[in-house]
Order: structure tokens, then C-alpha cells, then sequence
């Protein structure tokens, strides 16, 4: 991560946890002398439109305030609902969720339920047993609602 990205992920992450609301994932960049910021948020009943906006409205004076511009562009979205997992910090927000990894050195996918994660290894729960996958072998992951929507 940036060190602009640490530093706006920390002025906004403890407003946002306050709120129920999870950051994703983070990117800033300067474009043209404006700040860029990409965010994506999380809450387990979902993001709606309006959760976007109000993160933006109350977010954007913070970010206004740490970047000492007003000069700010900011895009809010969702996870949406095929998200490449790309840490273990989304790992750990996801938990609980359905997600479907592939291995390196493997063709087929694996589906399972996100039990836990730690700083190299996910917990993940595939026909009652859990596996112990090192994060290091995992080549792609992705939530996966289909299986979500099978279970209910």
C-alpha cells in the first residue's frame, strides 16, 4: 500500500468501522492535480447506492481535510458479487463467506466457506471439514454468491 493510501485508509477506516461499513480495498493516485481516490466498501447486509453516498458525504470533508485539497474525486463501490480476492485483510472481512479458490499447480477449483485468516494461511470449510490452504498456493480466489444461493 502507498503511503497515501495508509494515510487516507487511516483518517477514514475508524469512521467507517463506527458506521459498519468495512474498507475493502483502497487506490489513490494525483491525476492531473486532483486527488483520484478508488474505494470499496463492504458491510455483511450489502452496499446499496445510498450507503455510497453517505460514505462519500461523510468521508469526503475528511479526505478534503488530510489531503489539504479540495481538489478530490472519489468513485465508492461494492464488492459486487464475483470479487477477486486479492489479501489476507479481504479474507478476514469476507469471513463466513462462500469462495471458490484455485491452486497453483491445479485445474479445478475448490469451494468452501471462509472459516478464518491469518497472515499466510486461510481457513476454509469444504463439506464439513476445514482445509488449511497457505495463502502462497493460492493462484486465484473469488467469492462465490452462486454457492451462497444454493445454501438458503
Amino acid at each position: 500500500m502507498k503511503e497515501i493510501e495508509k494515510k487516507i485508509l487511516d483518517g477514514i477506516e475508524p469512521v467507517l468501522n463506527e458506521m459498519g461499513i468495512s474498507v475493502v480495498e483502497l487506490n489513490a493516485a494525483v491525476v492531473k492535480k486532483t486527488f483520484t481516490i478508488r474505494l470499496v466498501i463492504f458491510q455483511e447486509q450489502g452496499v446499496t447506492v445510498k450507503d455510497c453516498e453517505t460514505v462519500h458525504r461523510v468521508i469526503q470533508p475528511r479526505i478534503e481535510l488530510l489531503m489539504e485539497s479540495r481538489d478530490t474525486s472519489m468513485e465508492i463501490t461494492s464488492p459486487g458479487i464475483d470479487r477477486r480476492i486479492k489479501s489476507s485483510r479481504e479474507y478476514a472481512i469476507f469471513k463466513g463467506k462462500a469462495l471458490k479458490i484455485l491452486q497453483e499447480g491445479d485445474s479445478e477449483w475448490i469451494g468452501g466457506w471462509i472459516r478464518d485468516c491469518s497472515e499466510d494461511t486461510l481457513f476454509l470449510e469444504k463439506d464439513e471439514k476445514e482445509l488449511n490452504i497457505p495463502l502462497s498456493t493460492i493462484r486465484k480466489a473469488k467469492l462465490d454468491y452462486t454457492m451462497e444461493a444454493r445454501k438458503k
